[in-house]
């Protein structure tokens, strides 16, 4: 019999249409960066307030709801995503970057290599054909993923992808096809910019993108979240939440302002999310969009709860990511944070060499009320530039590194009763090759430390760059960081990698030496939109698998070939990637444990 569709939408009068936006930035910020010895030294005059911002709640957003399988959704056209240079806000550090002596870099002494892959298998290439069309509508393909109890979501622009733990391709559908028949402003008008969140505290899962429409240049601007209605991805169903952001409400992102560079988190009360405000059609930055979003609502199919808040014209709220729980409980690992603890939000500073870290108190259900707290500074090594490019064999052609921007995730892991925010972000010194900059930041209490337990800039050896990273820690507190290698001699073509630290190795290193994942066969010489295709990846996922609480799971992208690197526009690939370190153990839950664990949400 065949798999029978079904959308409806329930209580229509309350859906709403609140939304957001557009394009991964490939931001052309900033060439170099200026600070002093000791990290939290500010540019003269570069300060900006540092206060207290708040939410405002959004109307109520009424779900449609697909009750068929995802393998029978309608092919629907997709449209290739043509997306504006976004200028990001004046860095203030580039300023006095030549005169700037950077702190030395720790030394990296090899201890052990990296395990070797458990799983390595291909994921979503630009011209696979998925459910209702292809995969593949934009360049760079903002990889990234999720690893769950029994899948593995991978989403590109602008298709998600569903796997086996084994790599068998379960599902694949695009962002249209997904939602079309659903009566909402995401109908058609996926813009990509997609996230893959798995909530391991409700064994569920959430996709989510934006949509626009003719190009992005006026509003509205939406943000598509779909969530399973259970555990099963593929047959179970989803809820579908059309979220509308440029609502020019008092305290929220004025018309026509498109968020990009959107990141999630999920906690134990929300799903906490933030974005980057352009003002369109001109394409100004114009502020930092945050918003909290019920899970309870969510789950249960009910009109969704949500309070949206915007810091207007000030650069330290750009690229915010908030705080996300990987594989929170296993066995008699308890590793959900205390009962109220807030969201955390980090942000690396555009103003001084330091990490800018917020707390986010939601208001009642996640809704109106809700506060993001003024920043805490948590000093950082500091250095010369960062970027803007990275080398690649047999062309001119480099690829761009997002600058010394945050990249995702910003994860949350409880090991005993300390609490660690780990993050990564790309940076340069002078001379030097790009690098990979990671740190642990100690919240433990909900006190954030304003000096990390630990960072690094990594480089291992002074050929390769190192960029596009991803960190996670495993419940044992063992460290992987994921990244892009490549530079300007063959065979060093645009590749994926790996290095990390076990939780007794000597701080601030990552003494597990690197393992590579594959390795690219191609460089990035094709065209998108008449120019040279400089933007690569704007994202990659590093995630923990919530079955064992040790296994580790990357994705970003590469070439197979030089041929698909040279078309117009490129033909990239995606990998998907697992591996763990031996000495990790799943842990059992005994009957005390049992008791104590921390209970599943319910669902009203």
């Amino acid at each position: 019999m065949k798999r029978k569709q079904n959308y409806k939408l329930r209580a229509s009068a309350l859906q709403i249409s609140l939304a957001l936006a557009l394009t991964s930035i490939s931001a052309v910020l900033f060439a170099a960066s200026f600070g002093s010895p000791g990290g939290g030294t500010q540019v003269p005059g570069a300060e900006e307030p540092n206060v207290p911002v708040s939410t405002m709640a959004i109307d109520k957003v009424a779900p449609a709801v697909f009750n068929g399988d995802v393998r029978d959704l309608p092919q629907v056209p997709q449209t290739e995503l043509a997306r504006p240079e976004l200028e990001p806000p004046f860095n203030a550090k580039q300023l006095l970057a030549e005169a700037h002596v950077p702190q030395p870099e720790t030394p990296n002494i090899p201890l052990a290599p990296m395990p070797a892959p458990i799983q390595n298998f291909p994921g979503i290439t630009r011209t696979d054909i998925c459910t209702g069309g292809q995969c593949g509508a934009g360049t760079p393909p903002d990889t990234n993923g999720a690893v769950g109890r029994n899948h593995y979501i991978q989403a590109v622009n602008s298709a998600y992808g569903i796997y086996s733990k084994t790599g068998t391709l379960l599902a694949s559908f695009t962002e249209n096809a997904l939602w079309t028949g659903s009566g909402t402003f995401c109908d058609g008008n996926g813009g990509g910019d997609p996230v893959v969140i798995y909530d391991a505290l409700a064994d569920r899962w959430i996709l989510t993108h934006l949509a626009y429409s003719g190009g992005g240049s006026t509003g509205p601007f939406y943000q598509c979240i779909a969530a399973s209605k259970t555990s099963d991805p593929v047959s179970g169903g989803w809820y579908l939440y059309a979220v509308r952001t440029d609502t020019g409400a008092a305290g929220q992102p004025p018309v026509n302002t498109i968020n990009d560079y959107p990141k999630f988190g999920v906690w134990t009360d929300c799903l906490y999310y933030a974005a980057n405000g352009f003002q369109m059609p001109a394409g100004s930055y114009n502020g930092g969009e945050f918003a909290s979003f019920s899970r309870s609502d969510m789950y249960a199919g009910l009109p969704l709860t949500g309070a949206l808040g915007f810091a207007a014209s000030t650069s330290d709220f750009f690229t915010m990511i908030p705080s996300d729980l990987e594989a929170p409980v296993v066995g008699d690992y308890n590793g959900v944070p205390p009962a109220g603890r807030p969201n955390f939000y980090v942000q690396e500073s555009l103003t001084a060499f330091n990490y800018r870290v917020r707390t986010f108190t939601p208001g009642t259900n996640c809704g109106g009320g809700g506060t993001l707290s003024a920043a805490t500074t948590v000093s950082q090594t500091s250095y010369t530039g960062s970027g803007p490019r990275v080398p690649q064999p047999n062309t001119t052609n480099t690829l761009d590194t997002l600058f010394d921007r945050m990249m995702q995730k910003v994860q949350y892991r409880k090991v005993g009763s300390a609490e660690s925010l780990w993050v990564v972000h790309p940076v340069q010194n002078s001379g030097q090759t790009n690098r990979p900059q990671w740190a642990q930041i100690n919240v433990t209490g909900g006190t954030i430390a304003t000096t990390p337990v630990q960072q690094q800039i990594y480089g291992p050896d002074s050929t390769l760059h190192r960029w596009m990273g991803s960190i996670a820690a495993d419940i044992e507190g063992n460290v992987a960081l994921g990244y892009s290698t490549s530079n300007g001699t063959s065979p060093n073509f645009p590749s994926i990698a790996y290095s990390g630290r076990l939780a007794g190795d000597p701080l601030n290193t990552l003494p597990q030496t690197e393992t590579q994942l594959i390795a690219g066969a191609g460089s990035q010489t094709g065209t998108c939109g008449g120019s040279a295709c400089t933007r690569w990846g704007d994202y990659a996922s590093m995630s923990v698998d919530p079955s064992d609480g040790c296994t580790f799971w990357y994705t970003t992208e590469y070439y197979t070939s030089q041929a698909n690197g040279s078309s117009n526009p490129p033909i990239w690939s995606t990998r998907i990637g697992s591996f763990k370190f031996p000495s990790c153990a799943a842990p059992t839950a005994t009957p005390s444990a049992k008791l104590q664990r921390q209970p599943r949400l319910r669902l009203r």
